[in-house]
């Protein structure tokens, strides 16, 4: 069932609705997250990790306790969940062939 696997794909958000509304207050500047329609929400939420906030630390603290052997790995969401993820570091930055070109660490 495709909405099935939608909500497999979207449930790590419940889990963090607390660091995601902190971190959207302070990076993004909205208040209320209940006030952004899903597709917003989603799109900035996914973002979070990328800024010092409370989403990165739970990224990078994932990371210690499941490490990956590659420099951009799967980091698990909560119940086991997992997603492709790209802790934006630079050196994760500089290797991932999809981002080449487009940041600048001069």
């Amino acid at each position: 069932m495709v909405g099935s696997d939608r909500w497999h794909q979207l449930r790590w958000v419940v889990h963090c609705l607390d660091d995601i509304a902190s971190d959207m207050s302070v990076f993004h500047r909205v208040d209320d997250i209940t006030a952004l329609d899903g597709p917003t929400l989603m799109r900035l939420a996914w973002r979070l990790p990328a800024y010092e906030g409370a989403m990165r630390s739970r990224v990078m603290a994932e990371q210690e306790e499941n490490p990956s052997p590659s420099p951009q790995g799967r980091v698990s969401a909560p119940r086991g969940e997992s997603r492709e993820w790209n802790p934006g570091t630079q050196a994760t930055l500089q290797a991932d062939p999809a981002l080449k070109g487009i940041f600048s660490f001069n």
